[in-house]
């Protein structure tokens, strides 16, 4: 189950950081309207002394000059308090140009103003604050680390900035220190669900999986229609080695119409390494419907997975829905593909003639395809006709993506035909290429039998 718990992590772990970057507001929108906000700028308003930057009278004037322009034309205003900023104005006035940069969209920019305002006063509550935020929509998660840590060290303390500093962590895959801001998020934001969200990744990737699916229940109950919340719990009964209860998710996610075509591939996983085959076939039939045209080669797989587990009634069952969905579209490769699943099939259900007539098919259009030729090889040596066995492997031999393959079917060939000593050098050769504990054991059991033999 390994493969397929990694495959779910992919589709559903990157959630909560998307919800996250789409829940930072603009802190300068509607700042005009603040009378609080002005105040702090424009007139005698001190009640946060400590943390705002001392403005001069004359600074004072020039803001109140200003004011119509910033409320109804940030652009010129950035025109108009860009040339008054000096090294020793006041910090109030890289902050103000920050934030019309900010509200302009101009990210580095803003970035650059609200530093300036740091240096000048560096106390500056706000200005780290929103320098935090601007860092986390550019992306710069490293800085933003220290600088969102300094406006809570200097009283920030809200659930936004914790929530945000626990998604810097994240990013940097520092899970204990994200956890902590997280959970302090949720304590001042219960009902935000992006900080739940990135404490349900944080559990995630330490393994709590137990945890993890305690957070969904609550937030399940919360929100039954939140298919990506079923889809997260089961990724967590996944990580719990506890696979048919994440099929169990995903079924009602089936079952609300949500179900994307990845998901309901993983869904026949699931139930085809649970001895499932019939359920295994019906989602593989239900991804079916709802796949894309670049979904062919996932659902070829699937016939496959059907066919090598020895289903092979399903197998076919899978093999003709595809060529039935897919038609011409199906590329070269893809159509060889399942006319060699075909063919190991007809080969299992001992309709032979069949079998030999499809890869010999294979084979003419495709002389390089070593899975026809080692099946065709395998064929020829059950029928005790060992010469055209070992062309057919020495052919697949000579293709460095089955050599090995080959090599290891064509000495069970001589093994079966009790010629011990000559498979051993193929033996040994793809044991050099990989090597296994099975072939290893299975090396030592010929090379025996050929000593027992020489006797």
């Amino acid at each position: 189950m390994k493969s397929f718990q990694h495959l779910f992590l992919g589709l559903t772990l990157c959630i909560g950081l998307i919800n996250t970057l789409n829940a930072i507001p603009d802190p300068t929108k509607d700042m005009w309207d603040d009378p609080a906000f002005i105040k702090s700028f424009t007139g005698s308003y001190r009640a946060l002394a400590e943390y705002e930057p001392p403005i001069s009278n004359d600074e004072r004037l020039v803001l109140r000059n200003l004011i119509d322009a910033l409320k109804s034309n940030p652009k010129a205003a950035i025109k108009e308090l860009q040339p008054q900023i000096k090294p020793k104005t006041s910090a109030a006035f890289d902050f103000i140009l920050a934030n019309l940069y900010f509200q302009d969209g101009n990210l580095a920019n803003a970035e650059k103003c609200y530093t300036q305002a740091t240096s000048k006063f560096p106390n500056f509550r706000r200005a780290y604050k929103n320098l935090g935020l601007v860092q986390v929509q550019s992306g710069n998660y490293k800085p933003a680390i220290k600088t969102i840590s300094k406006a809570i060290e200097l009283g920030a303390i809200d659930g936004r900035s914790y929530g945000l500093l626990g998604y810097c962590y994240l990013s940097q895959q520092l899970y204990y220190p994200a956890e902590t801001a997280y959970r302090q998020a949720i304590l001042m934001q219960p009902d935000t669900l992006d900080w739940k969200l990135g404490l349900a990744r944080c559990l995630m990737e330490t393994q709590r999986y137990a945890d993890a699916i305690a957070l969904f229940d609550t937030l399940i109950k919360l929100h039954p229609n939140r298919a990506d919340f079923w889809l997260l719990q089961g990724n967590a009964y996944l990580g719990q080695q506890q696979p048919m209860a994440a099929a169990g998710n995903i079924e009602i996610v089936r079952r609300m119409g949500k179900a994307e075509h990845a998901t309901l591939i993983l869904l026949g996983d699931i139930y085809i390494n649970n001895a499932a085959p019939s359920l295994a076939l019906d989602a593989y039939q239900a991804a079916l419907k709802v796949a894309n045209n670049n979904d062919s080669q996932s659902l070829i797989r699937a016939a496959d997975i059907l066919t090598r587990s020895g289903n092979f009634v399903k197998g076919k069952t899978m093999i003709s829905s595809t060529r039935e969905r897919f038609g011409d579209q199906l590329s070269d490769a893809n159509d060889l593909k399942l006319l060699t699943l075909e063919a190991k099939i007809a080969h299992a259900e001992a309709d032979t003639a069949t079998a030999i007539t499809a890869l010999k098919q294979i084979i003419v259009r495709d002389a390089l395809n070593g899975e026809a030729l080692i099946e065709l090889g395998n064929i020829y040596a059950a029928q005790d006709q060992l010469p055209k066995a070992i062309n057919r492997f020495e052919q697949a031999e000579k293709i460095e993506a089955f050599e090995r393959k080959a090599l290891i079917a064509h000495a069970q060939a001589l093994v079966a035909n009790t010629d011990y000593q000559a498979s051993l050098p193929l033996l040994r050769r793809a044991l050099y290429i990989e090597s296994d504990n099975n072939l290893e054991d299975f090396v030592r059991r010929v090379e025996r039998a050929a000593r027992d033999k020489g006797v």
